[in-house]
């Protein structure tokens, strides 16, 4: 094994660790960390995804039926540096994977905070950040 192949090694094993924090933490967390962190909240954060052209994508996590994905690099374009810091902290992730943590796992975390086709009421602490 050559040095490139340790280095590829090592990275994988990185991100996989970071994708088992995201899983071990649960999809409620991530609902609760955007609610601390995004400006709005989760609610908010929703939002800022529909005006961003993924409004079908983010309908989708709130009905029943299935999950359509956003992509990641939608995920952080709606993300200001500020809070992918504090959410790669609050979630024990390395920033640059938050957004794919996001793209993985929000999906699922919005669809347990919904309710008959409607977001539960939602926590919003978010107010120092911007």
């Amino acid at each position: 094994m050559g040095l490139l192949d340790g280095v590829k090694t090592m990275l994988d094993d990185v991100v996989a660790a970071a994708d088992r924090a995201v899983v071990r933490t649960g999809s409620g967390k991530l609902a609760l960390a955007l609610a601390k962190f995004y400006p709005g909240g989760l609610v908010a954060f929703l939002d800022r995804l529909r005006e961003t052209g993924h409004g079908d994508a983010v309908d989708s996590w709130i009905a029943s039926g299935e999950n359509r994905p956003v992509p990641a690099s939608a995920i952080a374009q709606c993300l200001p540096d500020a809070v992918t810091d504090r959410l790669a902290y609050d979630l024990n992730l390395p920033a640059g994977r938050v957004a794919t943590a996001l793209a993985e796992f929000l999906p699922a975390a919005v669809a347990a905070q919904s309710e008959d086709g409607r977001l539960k009421p939602q926590p919003n602490f978010s107010t120092q950040i911007r």
